[in-house]
């Protein structure tokens, strides 16, 4: 994920793992290359063509699965987000006031305890979710981080502002274990005080 910005000053969020996905595609076709091989010339033998076909079904899935893009341009001009993604086969796209931008959070997989995968969402007034990316981004020097604070600065949203806005939606979610997460990351708070906080949202 890189982030740019323009003449303008608007800043451009931008995804793109099609090298991977060209990878894997001729990795498959090596598969496949080799197959043909076998079976038109080299005769090895039904599991060693079973195996080779395996492998290049399984590289053209994740090739699919992996085959990512995407683009949010925030302007501040016109205070607006325009963007689009392409994920495996579908398409989305559209267009966002900032005002309709109730938080920006950098999310992370459940289970996700060792190096950090996030991922950034954006989360709307009405309920909506719009990831910049649908899959995790390893996140070890914490630039996903980074870029989730540039957006929250652009959006004039405060920090504080932010994680409580992202704890409530996870509270009201029934997302408590995540929302401990948000508290500890982004709060620096001890499991105990997380925790604490969150049960006293949900009692609220």
């Amino acid at each position: 994920m890189t982030v740019e910005e323009s003449g303008d000053g608007a800043l451009i969020v931008t995804y793109d793992a099609s090298a991977l996905t060209k990878l894997m595609l001729v990795a498959a076709a090596l598969f496949l290359g080799v197959a043909g091989y076998d079976y038109f010339i080299g005769a090895r033998g039904t599991e060693r063509l079973v195996g080779l076909l395996a492998s290049a079904a399984t590289l053209l899935l994740v090739a699919l699965v992996f085959f990512e893009s995407s683009s949010f341009q925030f302007s501040r001009a016109s205070r607006t987000v325009t963007w689009r993604r392409r994920w495996a086969m579908r398409r989305r796209s559209g267009l966002l006031a900032f005002g309709d931008i109730v938080s920006v959070q950098a999310e992370r997989p459940m289970g996700d305890d060792g190096t950090p995968s996030r991922r950034i969402v954006l989360r709307t007034r009405d309920g909506a979710t719009i990831p910049i990316t649908v899959g995790y981004q390893p996140d070890a020097d914490g630039a996903v981080l980074e870029i989730a604070s540039r957006l929250r600065a652009l959006l004039g949203q405060s920090p504080e502002q932010n994680r409580t806005q992202i704890v409530r939606t996870l509270v009201e979610a029934g997302k408590t274990i995540e929302a401990i997460r948000v508290l500890r990351e982004e709060a620096g708070l001890s499991l105990t005080a997380a925790k604490q906080q969150v049960d006293e949202l949900r009692r609220k």
